[in-house]
């Protein structure tokens, strides 16, 4: 459905006072910067390289950690110490969905006033979330500490595993903040069309997890032989190598944005627009977290030893096929935005649908994978017999939705970026509350079916996402949407 183009973007009343930082309005309604005068499958192949590469070091940081914990010796920790990792798991996926709904609000700002030539709004937005991440996060550190007995106990973790749920999530609390700066300024670089730093940051994130992992697990006493502490502590130490590295970057100003002491002094103006966009993100991410966050609560009241953590290795050999499409979602979300930062709805249009022919290409790929050789993936990650047993029947049930997957992923972004999240929020979470609370409840719990048919719940929530976010963006209402 075709829409009227937009006039550009442009400052409001109430912005943050110019700085020097530059006003420049857009003469010819072409992109700056790396984007200038590419055609636009070029662009979309210049802002997803290099997320691709970041997901693919963003999603080996816990699949390293999922490794290391499945080639624990089994006869003493592979089993407990999987099941308390994968609430661990969960748990942390909050804390990021907390912290990256101000980023998602930033990046929407960023995007359209990065379109319009206007930095000194790029800028403010950019101190503005960072300064809420830090609050949010300081917020969630003594909140996690002190739920995280209660936690373990609500999963049903057996007396071997809790005591290592209980470890991880307290060793990991204190690093909230510095997860909300990494998240936060590595969405509005990307946001600003710089796909190539956040990369750099993740290779330095990846590597320092690995070697501190693997040192803490496998080093010589006393520095190694912690085992899941051992992990948590790698991690932990990774994400705040990862939030200085990018503060860094950000405060050399050698990209689109620049992080200015000026604009940490909290605007409140700024502060609701990037809330404004931020909160149904978060409301939408909440939503989805505390419906899976259910679902592990059905695993648990499965009583079936390893369940939960084939569970959560088959969610994670399935990120392989996420985060090809999340790497096109976020050159998506970018041209959106910038576009729409220039008035031009058309050429969004364009760029969102182009980016959801390569996903779909690409997870379809995945998929044929998924169906064919699933036993082999899943022997990558566990050499407990109890997780290969079960694993593999998930993946090939998830094969079959990819398509799905992809739509999803996709115009879920596009409609982020456009501002659109009050609409994604409803749309998920009429989706979540239907299928994966109500529906799932009476296949595991009600009626006993097992882990292979919640998966199948699990997967038809994720194809009535794709189409309820499909028919949003034909419908075109994001494009009315104003940030």
């Amino acid at each position: 459905m075709a829409q009227p183009p937009t006039k550009p973007f442009t400052p409001r009343p109430g912005d943050a006072p110019d700085t020097g930082e530059g006003l420049i309005l857009p003469a010819d309604r072409e992109l700056s910067g790396k984007l200038a005068g590419l055609s636009l499958p070029r662009q979309v192949v210049v802002l997803a390289i290099w997320p691709l590469l970041e997901q693919t070091l963003n999603f080996l940081v816990t699949f390293i950690d999922t490794m290391i914990t499945g080639h624990l010796p089994i006869e003493r920790q592979s089993v407990p110490a999987m099941d308390a990792i994968t609430v661990g798991g969960y748990v942390i996926w909050v804390v990021g969905m907390l912290q990256m709904s101000m980023g998602i609000g930033a990046a929407a700002l960023v995007a359209r006033a990065i379109g319009a030539r206007h930095k000194r709004l790029a800028n403010a937005a950019l101190g503005q979330a960072l300064v809420l991440g830090v609050c949010c996060g300081s917020m969630i550190a003594v909140g996690l500490w002190l739920i995280a007995p209660y936690l373990a106990r609500l999963m049903n973790l057996d007396d071997q595993a809790a005591p290592f749920c209980v470890a991880y999530l307290r060793i990991i609390a204190p690093v909230a903040p510095m997860i909300g700066w990494l998240l936060i300024g590595n969405a509005a670089l990307r946001a600003a069309g710089d796909t190539w730093r956040p990369f750099v940051v993740m290779v330095c994130v990846n590597l320092t997890n690995i070697a501190t992992s693997l040192l803490f697990v496998y080093g010589p006493a006393p520095v190694g032989g912690h085992g899941v502490a051992g992990i948590a502590a790698g991690t932990a130490l990774s994400w705040c190598v990862g939030s200085a590295i990018v503060l860094t970057m950000l405060a050399r100003g050698r990209s689109p944005i620049r992080l200015r002491l000026t604009r940490l002094r909290p605007h409140w103006h700024t502060m609701q627009r990037i809330i404004r966009v931020g909160v149904p993100n978060l409301v939408e991410s909440s939503g989805m977290w505390a419906t899976n966050f259910a679902v592990l609560w059905y695993i648990g009241q499965m009583h079936t030893r390893a369940a939960m953590g084939a569970h959560m290795i088959a969610v994670r050999l399935e990120g392989i096929s996420y985060m090809l499409g999340f790497a096109i979602a976020t050159a998506a979300a970018t041209l959106v935005g910038q576009y729409m930062g220039l008035g031009d709805v058309q050429r969004a249009r364009r760029a969102v649908l182009l980016c959801f022919g390569i996903a779909l290409a690409l997870m379809s790929a995945m998929g044929v994978l998924f169906l064919v050789v699933p036993e082999q993936l899943v022997h990558l990650v566990s050499r407990a017999d109890e997780h290969r047993d079960i694993a593999p029947t998930l993946l090939r049930i998830c094969a079959f939705i990819q398509p799905m997957f992809a739509a999803m992923a996709v115009f879920g972004a596009a409609l982020r970026g456009a501002g659109d999240t009050r609409a994604t929020m409803f749309l998920s979470g009429s989706s979540m509350v239907m299928l994966r609370l109500i529906v799932a409840y009476i296949v595991t719990v009600h009626l006993s079916m097992g882990l292979a048919a919640l998966w199948v719940v699990l997967c038809a929530d994720l194809a009535l996402r794709g189409l309820l976010f499909g028919g949003r963006f034909l419908h075109g209402g994001w494009a009315k949407v104003r940030v």
